[in-house]
């Protein structure tokens, strides 16, 4: 399994996203919370699997939330680009760099 770093803009993500789901309704944030960290599992588990999007940018489809989350390999190490609304403009994670 690979180490996965959550960057900052992704970490923002997950806050609003969870945020959103407390205030809809009581506890979906904490469903939403433990998809991800499944996602992050099977990411690290098995990176190579979900389909590149744009070198080197791969993108993995979150179950039960409209959400994809994307992310780039770089060694041994996953770094969390975005986990981003299907509805929100891709251009704003497209932006977005590892450093």
């Amino acid at each position: 399994m690979r180490k996965i770093i959550i960057l900052p803009f992704a970490e923002q993500d997950i806050r609003d996203s969870a945020i959103h789901y407390a205030e809809k309704e009581e506890g979906l944030e904490k469903q939403f919370l433990a998809i991800l960290n499944q996602a992050f599992l099977l990411i690290s588990a098995n990176p190579l699997s979900f389909p590149l999007v744009k070198i080197p940018i791969r993108k993995f489809v979150i179950k039960n939330f409209p959400f994809n989350l994307y992310y780039i390999i770089e060694d041994d190490i996953i770094y969390i680009l975005a986990v981003f609304h299907n509805k929100r403009d891709p251009q704003v994670w497209k932006t977005r760099k590892l450093r």
